[in-house]
């Protein structure tokens, strides 16, 4: 039988994670990242900072993964929302979901992306190489995960261009056109 404390203890728990998680996003999204510190998220939210903390085990790498994982499970909802019944465009909306995301908060975006660099080291394939990207390409007839690094690697040189290049929207529009194309031409779209 499950003990109902326990379970509205780990509701509670839970609900203000995500309000931390929240907290983090807000102040991301104006703010570099040079400023936030689990400190900083108490002006933020109404959580002690003892109980932030707690929920970060004192670290903020911990609290950086956890935002990391809480986007990514945000874009892959978004992308389950709409997702195409055709496989091939699929494959093509999982990047344009990711794309709009940057677009719509570059700030956001540039601090996780830059501090995802910093503290994972190892990055640079694993960002973008995941269970739901392999999962597609399969769909696809695509077995080779040779394909699956160089679409990553592709993916995390055109985030580049955005995030460290100044580029105004028309020449990032070329880029992202040319990484479309040879994206629907690996997987005969």
């Amino acid at each position: 039988m499950v003990d109902e404390r326990v379970v509205r203890a780990q509701q509670k728990y839970d609900e203000v994670h995500e309000e931390l998680l929240k907290a983090g996003i807000k102040l991301l999204s104006t703010k570099p990242i040079s400023s936030l510190s689990l400190n900083s998220l108490a002006e933020y939210t109404k959580v002690s900072k003892t109980s932030i903390y707690n929920h970060f085990n004192s670290s903020p790498e911990h609290f950086y993964y956890d935002l990391l994982v809480y986007l990514r499970n945000y874009v892959l909802n978004e992308f389950n929302k709409n997702e195409p019944d055709d496989p091939k465009a699929k494959v093509v909306y999982f990047y344009e979901i990711y794309i709009k995301l940057m677009k719509e908060n570059k700030i956001l975006c540039l601090n996780l992306y830059s501090q995802y660099f910093i503290v994972n080291y190892k990055a640079r394939f694993k960002l973008f190489q995941n269970k739901v990207l392999s999962k597609l390409l399969l769909e696809v007839g695509i077995k080779d995960m040779e394909t699956a690094k160089t679409l990553s690697l592709e993916f995390a040189v055109l985030l580049n261009r955005f995030f460290v290049y100044d580029l105004t929207s028309r020449e990032f529009s070329e880029y992202e056109k040319e990484f479309f194309t040879r994206l629907k031409k690996t997987i005969n779209y």
